[in-house]
């Protein structure tokens, strides 16, 4: 070993053993503890002068080039290849024609028909006929008859004169229309000209009412009829 190694070896144990002495040195109050910085050892071969003079020069330390990767090509779209599909495959993908079956057919005589079995189909009912009674034509309605004078069954009541008009010397003629049906049954009974006195106009049409028609005969049927009958109410004449 050289004596330089040699050096090296026991400054290195010296600053060992001061390490580990100051290990256990109490650090007073107060004090601030600085961290030293983790220490790095390197070993370096130390090469003798004489040899250095001997050979005139220190050798470098070789350096190696980092060789950078090559640059990745680009990917190229690959176009997708076609199966290979080998003759094999074709023949088998072929259909095989197969024969096919001869079909026996069985000959047939002519068929007989069978026996077709009557339907009772339900009876209809016979509609009944019915006639019609016709409606007996409506007998045509009667035309009345218009008479000048009137018939009555019964001598009629002649009209009241009211006192009122008597003292008033109100006088008048008053015009009735009386219709009568097929019977001589009063059917309407009507003021066709007034008066002029209105207690006059009242007592003729009550008076009227009150008369008993007889039936007018048209060729000995009897028909309705209509007659206007003029009433005087006067204080020199008296009806």
């Amino acid at each position: 070993m050289s004596r330089y190694a040699l050096y090296f070896m026991l400054s290195l144990g010296l600053h060992a053993g001061v390490g580990w002495l100051l290990r256990d040195v109490p650090v007073a109050a107060g004090s601030k503890v600085v961290s030293e910085a983790p220490v790095t050892i390197q070993l370096v071969e130390l090469v003798p002068l004489e040899q250095i003079e001997r050979h005139g020069s220190v050798a470098q330390p070789v350096v190696e080039a980092r060789r950078e990767p090559p640059a990745k090509a680009a990917p190229q779209d690959v176009e997708p290849k076609a199966p290979v599909v080998s003759q094999t495959a074709r023949l088998a993908a072929k259909p095989v024609a197969r024969p096919a079956p001869s079909e026996t057919v069985a000959a047939k005589g002519p068929a007989t028909p069978a026996p077709v079995t009557p339907r009772n189909e339900p009876s209809r009912p016979v509609e009944s006929v019915r006639q019609v009674s016709r409606p007996s034509a409506v007998p045509a309605p009667k035309r009345e008859v218009f008479r000048h004078e009137p018939a009555f069954l019964s001598p009629p009541r002649p009209p009241v004169y009211p006192a009122q008009a008597k003292r008033r010397n109100q006088q008048g003629v008053v015009l009735v229309e009386v219709r009568l049906d097929e019977y001589g049954k009063l059917v309407e009974l009507k003021l066709l000209r007034s008066s002029g006195v209105e207690s006059l106009d009242r007592s003729a049409m009550k008076a009227v009412a009150a008369w008993r028609f007889r039936a007018e005969v048209e060729n000995g049927q009897p028909v309705p009829s209509r007659v206007h009958i003029p009433i005087e109410f006067a204080l020199t004449a008296s009806r």
